[in-house]
């Protein structure tokens, strides 16, 4: 993992000074306090369970009648930062929702308090009181019990039959996650593929990679994923693992992925961050909300961000500018129209490029062809394994428009488009092994798609029927996309020779001297069209026995062109079903047993001179899974588990009509993965955040047509792989929390025939988060120190071609070296 930003150098020593200073002085004016006061804080929900924020809290002192008073913020948490021991009165409110009163609250020193509160509606009643040993759901640390209101309807997450997890705002803040692969590690059961740099990736679940726009979305409306990507800008990240179609339309079978943007807030605020990553990266974000007008009707969100500066390589650039805006008009007290734009833009250039390696065909005479072996991981900090002037440039512009109508509080409508547009230069250094002593070649990479448009569409309605004693959560709706890939009218070459070195002494290049193409004559190679019309009917019998069906009937077009006209096309429609028994033995668990069979477009083949079809889409094809898992809500830890089975067709390049010039993408046989996951999220002791997950995967080829690959694991897929995040907050220490990581990846298959593996390995993180009233405001400090033990890895090893049959190689990503970072918030 990377830490981005920076400004001169001078300025980033000052800054150092200045955060060392602050931090010192936070802790000295915090001392007096440490014995005699205490933290008091908590989630604040609605009747549907999701957070509310915004809501005034107010806790009053009954002996002395001081009164302290906070705001829940966009994950509906408060907080009391120090609170004298004494017996409190703790109301909450918010318009629309009935005031919560908690007459009698006894804060005893030395030991923190957690209270967490449910609303209910307005007009339910006055207020709802909330007895002294009452403390609401026993949900606690980054467990989120619900997901964003979709095409899921309204059950709760334990209800649902899928594996789904979920990383909320407060955790991508505290583990100052900036990158959609900074965020992979705190979901331990996701995985990704990096493409051409750790910007460009494909998340996966279950051993499946996701494809370029079928897998992701963001507020539940298609967008593409192998661009540029900002965490600072969502609110949230949720994961629904396996086959997703049945809900979401045609897809890959490797999860859904949904980015949920920040939203307006009720209450004005301003959050700024000063952040500092390794010793020369600085950047500044801002992010702030509120409403406007005497009834607040009108409501605004924005979140810029710039960085600047090198990263942990010598001569290498990372800069990051970041543009977001949200607005929404209430012109009813049920009905919100809202609307958003983002630009992001970022360079990397100077990382280290990547290694390919495979079958050696430079010497004819050997039969079978030499294996070129993976060597371990060097060290990606030394200046060579990339070029200063090389690498990405990546710049993503999403508009979106969205209307909401609350029919009643157990009915709601959602209609709304979102058009986005990735334009990608990219010119990675590629390192090409040559033999097993270390020596490879050097060329820049070229060719890849420079340009990538999605325009979605999404509209659904759910609801909450109960009739003769059965309650039923339904949900209609429709969702699709058209998918635009662009190419270069006259393209480059696909690559460009630099020169040789070796991986113990890796070299400086000068720059080509033949000119690097620009995004100018583009024609578009490939068009692909979707629509689903959704309908899903979770059925429960006496709070025990549940039954969710769901189904998509979906239409899939592709169209194939040249630079001058349509060469080649498909059409296909079809259903994606899924059906789910459960069983509760307790209102907090579930026991369930899934099959789905999901319709997905068809892979996109590579660009390459010798690919008959090359950037061209293939005909739609069907997935495959079964699913036996269990899952509780917390009690005081969320856990889910779940057994699976997946098989789904596989495509990749083979010579075409026995030809040795030419190649063609198409299927050649089946990939069939099985394993077990587990993940749990909730607090200990009231002083222990937990959350982490563990997975063992099983990922084999099947009918591959070759006898030595057939049956054999998928290169670059460990067996085993777990991430554990762990918070300890520090008693008699109000706000101080020390964290820790541990991540551990497992050996992978490194050659189609399994012949070699490369070892797992461990990372470990540690940091702490400290938050003091500093000028009646807050001030959070964070500190994160990344693979403290500086372990060299690859993040990424990933297949090339699975037959043996042709040139292509497999490739390999440098993971990040140590690396600190700093970040200091201050809210207004």
């Amino acid at each position: 993992m990377y830490r981005h930003s920076v400004l001169p150098l001078p300025f980033c020593k000052s800054i150092r000074f200045h955060l060392s200073s602050l931090a010192l002085f936070l802790l000295l004016v915090s001392l007096p306090a440490l014995a005699q006061s205490v933290q008091v804080s908590g989630t604040i929900k609605d009747p549907d369970q999701s957070v509310v924020g915004n809501a005034v809290v107010s806790l009053e002192n009954l002996q002395t009648t001081r009164t302290f008073q906070a705001t829940t913020n966009e994950s509906g948490q408060y907080i009391f930062l120090s609170v004298p021991q004494g017996t409190y009165r703790l109301e909450a409110h918010k318009p629309g929702f009935a005031a919560i009163v908690l007459p009698s609250l006894a804060i005893s020193a030395g030991q923190n308090l957690t209270r967490d509160l449910s609303f209910a509606l307005a007009g339910t009643s006055a207020s709802v009181t909330v007895n002294a040993g009452q403390t609401g759901t026993a949900a606690e640390g980054y467990y989120v019990d619900h997901v964003n209101q979709g095409v899921l309807g309204n059950a709760p997450i334990v209800n649902q039959p899928y594996t789904i997890t979920v990383l909320p705002a407060d955790q991508i803040v505290n583990t100052q996650v900036k990158s959609f692969r900074d965020a992979m590690k705190y979901l331990p059961l996701v995985s990704f593929t990096e493409q051409q740099g750790s910007e460009i990736l494909r998340p996966a679940t279950r051993g499946v990679q996701g494809s370029i726009a079928q897998n992701t979305r963001m507020d539940g409306m298609a967008i593409a994923i192998t661009g540029g990507n900002a965490m600072e800008q969502y609110q949230s990240l949720q994961v629904e693992n396996g086959l997703g179609a049945s809900m979401y339309g045609p897809a890959n079978p490797s999860g859904m992925f949904d980015f949920v943007l920040k939203r307006p807030t009720e209450e004005r605020f301003t959050n700024v961050y000063l952040e500092q990553d390794s010793s020369s990266i600085g950047t500044i974000y801002a992010d702030t909300g509120g409403r406007l007008g005497p009834h607040k009707i009108f409501g605004y969100r924005s979140n810029l961000l710039f960085g600047d500066g090198t990263a942990f390589v010598d001569q290498s650039r990372l800069r990051r500018r970041l543009a977001e805006f949200a607005f929404d008009l209430r012109p009813t007290d049920r009905t919100v129209i809202d609307a958003h734009y983002s630009a992001y833009d970022i360079i990397q250039r100077g990382y280290p490029g990547w290694f390919t390696y495979g079958p050696d065909k430079s010497d004819k005479t050997d039969t079978p062809p030499r294996t070129l072996l993976l060597p371990a991981a060097p060290d990606p900090t030394r200046v060579g394994y990339g070029q200063a002037y090389a690498g990405v440039n990546l710049t993503t512009q999403s508009t979106s428009v969205r209307l909401l109508h609350d029919f009643s509080p157990n009915w709601h409508a959602m209609a709304g488009g979102l058009a986005q547009r990735l334009d990608r230069f990219i010119d990675t250094p590629v390192n090409n092994l040559t033999d097993n002593t270390g020596d490879y070649s050097t060329s820049l990479a070229t060719g890849f798609a420079p340009r990538f448009g999605v325009e979605s569409d999404l509209g659904y309605i759910t609801g909450v029927i109960q009739k003769w004693g059965i309650k039923q959560d339904v949900v209609a709706g429709s969702e699709g996309y058209r998918f635009n890939q662009y190419a270069y009218t006259s393209p480059a070459a696909a690559s460009v020779l630099l020169g040789t070195a070796n991986i113990a002494n890796p070299k400086i290049f000068a720059p080509p001297v033949v000119g690097l193409p620009q995004n100018k004559g583009l024609y578009q190679s490939s068009v692909v069209h979707q629509q689903g019309f959704n309908l899903g009917d979770l059925v429960s019998f006496r709070n025990r026995f549940l039954v969710r069906l769901a189904a998509s009937q979906d239409w899939i077009g592709v169209d194939n062109n040249s630079a001058n006209a349509r060469t080649s096309g498909s059409n296909k429609q079809g259903i994606s079903p899924s059906a789910s028994v459960m069983y509760k033995p307790t209102n907090w668990s579930t026991a369930y047993a899934t099959y789905a069979s999901s319709l997905q477009q068809g892979d996109i083949a590579p660009g390459g001179a010798t690919l008959v079809n090359a950037n061209q889409a293939l005909a739609p094809y069907r997935s495959k899974e079964w699913e036996l898992g269990f899952k509780t809500d917390a009690h005081p830890i969320a856990f889910t588990t779940a057994l699976f089975r997946l098989e789904r067709p596989f495509a990749d390049t083979i010579p075409f009509n026995n030809s040795p010039t030419q190649t063609i993408f198409a299927i050649v046989g089946q990939q069939v993965n099985y394993g077990a996951e587990i993940s749990g999220q909730g607090t200990l002791f009231h002083s222990l955040l937990l959350d982490g997950g563990f997975t063992a995967l099983n990922a084999r080829l099947n009918n591959t047509n070759v006898a030595s690959t057939e049956g054999k694991r998928f290169v670059g897929i460990p067996d085993y792989k777990s991430n554990l995040l762990a918070e300890y907050r520090v008693p008699g220490v109000a706000n101080l929390n020390i964290t820790g990581d541990w991540q551990f990846v497992g050996q992978r298959p490194q050659d189609d025939q399994n012949l070699h593996t490369t070892v797992g390995y461990n990372t470990f993180d540690f940091g702490f988060r400290y938050s003091h009233a500093l000028f009646t405001k807050v001030a959070t400090l964070r500190f994160t120190c990344d693979n403290i033990t500086d372990t060299r890895y690859y993040s990424t090893i990933a297949a090339g071609d699975i037959t043996g049959t042709n040139a292509s190689s497999n490739t390999a990503h440098l993971g990040a070296p140590r690396t600190i970072s700093t970040s200091l918030q201050f809210a207004f």
